[in-house]
């Protein structure tokens, strides 16, 4: 998955713009009701992150000029990825920002925000279909997946993802089956699971958004 199935678009944002006073800015900020904003130049080139609390802090705690451009505070120049990026590098970057910039030829086309990469791992969940959430585990770290996958043919596997990767010892699975399983249908699975070595941690029964 790319970030170019992700990211909102420009037109959606709200940006400011360098040439722009500190005070216009933080103005625009309260009325967006957001805590950061990108900026850009007057060529729509990305030029960083401008946030409420330091335009705050500027004018009111440190008693700076109304009129000063906006570009002099501006953080995270730095902070942007492409939209060719992958998923797993986006979910790296964003940790420490209240969102990421996607950047094309130096032009700001977009952002990434927290909701979208939530909502990928929502849907690995299952929890925008439903169904039945087992977190299991084995101690079998090698070839596991294969083992999982075989003891699991048949059912309709909506989600799956591993947890402790890495672990020569033990490995977690969280697996979303289709939700229409009676309690009967999952201790009948639950016991194949077990009786070829998986252990089950733990049963979510999840509703469709």
């Amino acid at each position: 998955m790319l970030v170019r199935d992700l990211y909102l678009p420009k037109q959606d944002v709200i940006i400011a713009h360098t040439e722009q006073t500190v005070m216009d800015v933080l103005t625009k900020i309260k009325e967006s009701g957001y805590r950061c904003i990108p900026v850009v130049d007057s060529n729509e080139d990305y030029k960083g992150m401008i946030y409420k609390v330091h335009l705050i802090e500027y004018i009111y705690e440190g008693g700076g000029d109304k009129n000063t451009p906006v570009e002099q505070l501006l953080k995270h120049q730095d902070a942007f990825i492409s939209d060719r990026s992958s998923f797993l590098n986006a979910l790296i970057e964003i940790k420490s920002l209240p969102f990421l910039n996607v950047v094309e030829n130096g032009k700001l086309i977009g952002i990434l925000t927290h909701n979208k990469v939530e909502s990928v791992l929502e849907d690995a969940f299952g929890l925008k279909t439903g169904g039945i959430n087992i977190t299991i585990s084995s101690t079998e770290a090698k070839g596991m997946i294969e083992k999982l996958t075989k003891t699991l043919r048949g059912e309709n596997i909506e989600g799956m993802f591993t947890l402790d990767n890495g672990s020569v010892l033990a490995r977690r699975v969280v697996i979303t089956l289709e939700g229409d399983k009676t309690e009967e249908d999952i201790k009948k699975l639950s016991d194949k699971l077990e009786k070829n070595g998986f252990r089950i941690l733990h049963v979510d029964h999840i509703e469709q958004k």
